[in-house]
């Protein structure tokens, strides 16, 4: 069968190389001169900034695009963060196990209850800001939501489900926390297709799709702006939204079209940071509740220091944005955060690039929980990528787990 697959992002790379695993023709068509959208690296000085994604992986070895990366042949080394995160409170560093001792005897009651509903529970329908504020009426707790929300979803505690949070939980709980590639997301998007290649996949790029022709409810056509491909199955990974665009509204249902139209991005600022010396000396994350606007930072060169100069390191801070908010405001108030985090800044840093992800180029282009499905009322049409995102995985786990509900395809190819 012949597959054509739109955008070699971390989803369109995992799906194409799953399905040229089993013999198809598959052919992957970029815009861009290099592969992986948002999940790869770009050389600034010597320094591997990401495009988009923080060069780590949620679950490090033991999740589930670690464990389809074994599965595809493409050989990334993921080193486990230790420790895996801490909380900057009141200028301590501290343990997530921590946390409830920094309470008094009645609140730390509350919160071991909650954290223990959040375990063993299924959560509900409410947003986690609403919900934890039943149990525990807390600014400080609700700040460590925001901050552990902002990090790993790029949203605050008012816009994930409580029932997605718990469900997270159970992962995190199960599988534990980060790890970082070698090489970053550059290394895992270049090992993808390497081995992509070997097989005789094909890559395109600067190869911008222009339209999906659909004829008789099946995605028949690939149209560039030079030639036309046809395929036997077509996957998207270019978000939903630009999917239908490319389709033409009219080839969907109405009540699927709203519902896509209706889906929120996740957007944020990322500030990537020139270190001559180790700012945080671990590889784990740094989670900042107490800051204005930064939700957390995590300094890579501490697991792979290839991802900076010899003898330099490259920290890396991420905040939740509004798409409504004026980034350049934001960002200045996230370089206040930074001094006030580090107060020897000027003397040991500098700014090597200030990243916005929003319009179209998000963080995420669904907000967790939004569980969009990849299938598509066109019999032959899917979506993978990080608005396809499973219940309970994070960030590139979700884009895995979202590839891997596309394995009952195997009937069809």
């Amino acid at each position: 069968m012949k597959v054509g697959v739109i955008g070699s992002g971390l989803g369109g790379l995992l799906a194409a190389l799953n399905l040229r695993k089993r013999g198809n023709e598959v052919a992957v068509f970029e815009k861009l001169p290099y592969a992986g959208g948002r999940f790869t690296n770009i050389e600034r000085r010597g320094y591997q900034l990401s495009t988009g994604a923080l060069h780590m992986v949620p679950h490090s070895e033991r999740g589930p695009l670690a464990k389809m990366l074994r599965e595809l042949g493409a050989s990334v080394q993921i080193k486990t963060s230790k420790p895996e995160g801490l909380f900057r409170i009141n200028g301590k560093d501290c343990l997530f196990d921590e946390i409830p001792g920094l309470f008094s005897i009645k609140e730390k009651l509350k919160l071991t209850a909650a954290l223990a509903d959040l375990k063993f529970g299924r959560g509900g329908k409410e947003n986690f800001r609403e919900w934890l504020e039943k149990k525990i009426k807390n600014e400080l707790v609700l700040k460590i939501a925001d901050s552990f929300c902002g990090w790993v979803l790029s949203v605050d505690s008012g816009r994930v489900t409580a029932r997605e949070m718990a469900a997270i939980t159970k992962n995190v709980n199960k599988l534990g926390g980060p790890g970082v590639p070698l090489g970053g997301c550059g290394g895992i998007t270049q090992a993808l297709v390497r081995e992509f290649e070997k097989l005789g996949g094909k890559i395109f790029y600067e190869a911008e799709i222009k339209r999906i022709e659909i004829e008789n409810n099946l995605a028949k056509t690939l149209a560039t702006k030079e030639n036309s491909y046809d395929f036997d199955i077509i996957i998207s990974n270019t978000g939903p939204k630009a999917m239908i665009k490319l389709c033409g509204e009219g080839n969907f249902p109405s009540n699927y079209v709203r519902e896509i139209k209706n889906i929120e991005e996740a957007c944020g600022i990322k500030i990537s940071i020139a270190c001559e010396r180790a700012m945080l000396k671990h590889s784990g994350v740094l989670f900042t509740p107490q800051a204005q606007r930064i939700s957390g930072l995590n300094e890579v060169t501490n697991a792979d220091p290839s991802l900076a100069p010899k003898g330099k390191h490259l920290l890396m801070s991420h905040q939740a944005l509004d798409a409504s908010h004026n980034a350049t405001k934001e960002a200045k108030i996230g370089i206040e955060d930074l001094h006030a985090i580090f107060p020897d800044f000027d003397r040991h840093c500098e700014i090597l690039a200030v990243q916005v992800y929003k319009n179209g180029w998000p963080v995420n282009r669904a907000i967790s929980g939004a569980h969009i499905s990849p299938e598509t009322p066109i019999k032959n049409l899917y979506c993978v990528g990080d608005a396809v995102k499973p219940q309970g995985w994070m960030e590139s786990e979700g884009v895995a787990a979202g590839v891997k509900l596309l394995e009952h395809l195997r009937k069809k190819l």
